[in-house]
């Protein structure tokens, strides 16, 4: 590949308010970000509860998956801030001892 062109991109219609590949281009740009942050404690759980990937050192299809989760958790983490910003709605937010759904 030559280093200074540009993949070629599919172009899908998704309509005006969502475009893939700003979508695409920013969770390049956050796991590249989580990189540099280095790991950090989520949740209840402690340091090295987890095992991180890193971006530099995954390739071909674990960094496709990469991009897929982290557009995944974005978009359910703006699905949640609506859901918050909406009194009676937002109150499932709330559950600590709820069972959790996957959503479709």
């Amino acid at each position: 590949m030559i280093p200074w062109s540009k993949p070629v991109q599919p172009s899908l219609k998704t309509g005006r308010k969502w475009k893939v590949t700003e979508a695409v281009d920013e969770a390049k740009e956050c796991l590249k970000m989580k990189e540099v942050i280095g790991q950090t404690q989520t949740d209840r759980r402690g340091l090295g509860s987890t095992t991180a990937k890193w971006w530099s050192k995954t390739d071909g299809k674990e960094k496709r998956d990469m991009i897929i989760d982290e557009i995944r958790n974005k978009e359910d983490s703006t699905r949640v801030q609506k859901a918050v910003q909406q009194p009676q709605q937002g109150q499932w937010t709330n559950w600590d001892t709820a069972i959790q759904r996957s959503l479709t």
